[in-house]
């Protein structure tokens, strides 16, 4: 008898730095170990039909506490705008799915740059992900980087979340 291989979701973080001129300065890929219950219930609403997922945000921060299920957002969000220790919000971009029959493996990709118009160093070391479920916010993923990521000002860092799924 041919033995079944476990179902499986996972979700991959990459994180790039380019500077003003577009030139990669650094880029680390992870494997995201934080998805928190705020994903299921998501799921769960949108499974229930309770609404529809919409307004995806992946957010940074300079948290440094160690993620935990229950969490429902970053520990220390970092704001939007130009001022000291903010960084510049871009928009969320998603992939459409793909899949590979021969592997049975499908995933898309969700994405945001975030750039440093504060004139001064910003440093990452938490990003997170929120969806909105019929005008409740779920937060759904929540990483602390390995090593945090300092933007010097006129830097762009691009967070990717890869979400993977295989049968």
């Amino acid at each position: 008898m041919e033995r079944m291989r476990k179902p499986n979701i996972d979700a991959y973080l990459t994180v790039m730095v380019t500077d003003k001129n577009g030139k990669v300065v650094y880029r680390r890929r992870y494997k995201s170990k934080s998805f928190v219950v705020g994903f299921l219930n998501a799921l769960y609403a949108d499974f229930t039909n309770v609404g529809n997922i919409e307004a995806p945000d992946i957010v940074v921060g300079s948290g440094t506490l160690k993620p935990s299920i229950t969490d429902t957002g970053l520990e220390s969000q970092i704001a939007n705008g130009t001022g000291a220790g903010q960084l510049q919000y871009g928009t969320d971009s998603l992939t459409t799915p793909v899949t590979n029959v021969s592997s049975n493996t499908g995933s898309f990709t969700w994405s945001k740059s975030f750039t440093n118009g504060s004139g001064g160093n910003v440093t990452v070391s938490e990003v997170g992900a929120y969806v909105n479920v019929s005008g409740t916010n779920y937060f759904i993923l929540h990483d602390l980087l390995p090593s945090p990521v300092t933007l010097g000002n006129t830097q762009v860092l691009t967070v990717v979340y890869t979400v993977t799924i295989i049968t």
